[in-house]
């Protein structure tokens, strides 16, 4: 199984397409798991100036990377077709940031 991980759950809008392999209770003792694209689009520039996370301005990095950050898994045709699910942070974490992550997947899923 392929999934699309997306994180925007504070400060940083990261995705990954991670390979699960094997079952709860294969004879090998559980799932493995290996990621085979990672990206990570960082916020600390943008909230610096402010001595700590700012919610508002967290939510709207986030809606300007996720698509960015999407391109630059520099995913094929065939590698988007055999993504079998995709997996987003539900919390903990900034609401703000957290819906527009869900959003996202969403829009991604249809």
């Amino acid at each position: 199984m392929k999934i699309l991980a997306i994180e925007t759950s504070c400060d940083e809008t990261a995705m990954a397409v991670v390979e699960c392999n094997g079952g709860l209770n294969p004879p090998a003792g559980g799932p493995s798991y290996k990621v085979l694209r990672n990206i990570i689009s960082s916020q600390i520039e943008t909230h610096r100036p402010f001595g700590g996370v700012v919610p508002i301005l967290a939510k709207r990095e986030h809606i300007k990377n996720l698509a960015v950050v999407l391109h630059d898994l520099k995913l094929t045709e065939k590698e988007i077709n055999d993504i079998d699910t995709i997996a987003v942070t539900v919390g903990p974490g900034l609401e703000p940031a957290l819906l527009t992550g869900v959003d996202f997947a969403k829009e991604l899923a249809k």
